[in-house]
């Protein structure tokens, strides 16, 4: 999915369309999309910026970062992301960024590619640690047994062996 800057002189542009994980490059270890992403969005000029501001949604598995469980994401994004030209600007040396800066995209040409901006918020939108469901027990660590489905009986104290003489210190005094 493309946009031609120059089409946006004549006004604003609405797109709609669907991107696949080939087409996003999407990376497997983030998680597999399980249909296309829909993606619409409306594309205008502002002086010598773009703005693309739009919504997207796709349904995505993830694994459960605690049972490594297969569960399923819905995913639904707001974006509203402004762009520059690039301008070919040759910076060296340190350079301080200002707040503006990070809330900048750049494009070469004449074409912003909307498949990076897509990509991004659905990274973003991905939780860091994705659970199947709140109370999920995990997997235990002697075993490797998904304690969700069945208690193993495994002992979960694992006591530190230097830490052995303070353990019968606390039990001679008790």
């Amino acid at each position: 999915m493309r946009i031609d800057v120059r089409e946006l002189d004549q006004g604003p542009l609405k797109l709609r369309g669907e991107l696949t994980g080939g087409q996003l490059e999407f990376d497997e270890a983030d998680g597999h999309l399980l249909q296309p992403v829909s993606v619409e969005l409306v594309a205008e000029k502002h002086g010598h910026q773009v703005r693309l501001r739009g919504q997207l949604s796709t349904s995505l598995e993830l694994f459960c970062a605690k049972c490594l469980d297969p569960l399923r994401m819905e995913i639904s994004a707001d974006f509203d992301q402004f762009y520059e030209p690039n301008r070919g600007l040759k910076l060296t040396g340190e350079i301080a960024l200002e707040e503006r800066d990070t809330e900048i995209a750049f494009f070469n040409g004449d074409i912003i590619e909307v498949v990076d901006l897509v990509r991004e918020q659905i990274l973003l939108a991905l939780p860091m640690k994705p659970v199947c469901r709140e109370d999920c027990k995990g997997l235990c660590p002697n075993c490797g047994g998904n304690r969700k489905l069945r208690d193993c009986g495994c002992q979960t104290l694992n006591l530190d062996p230097r830490l052995a003489p303070l353990l019968k210190i606390k039990e001679r005094l008790s």
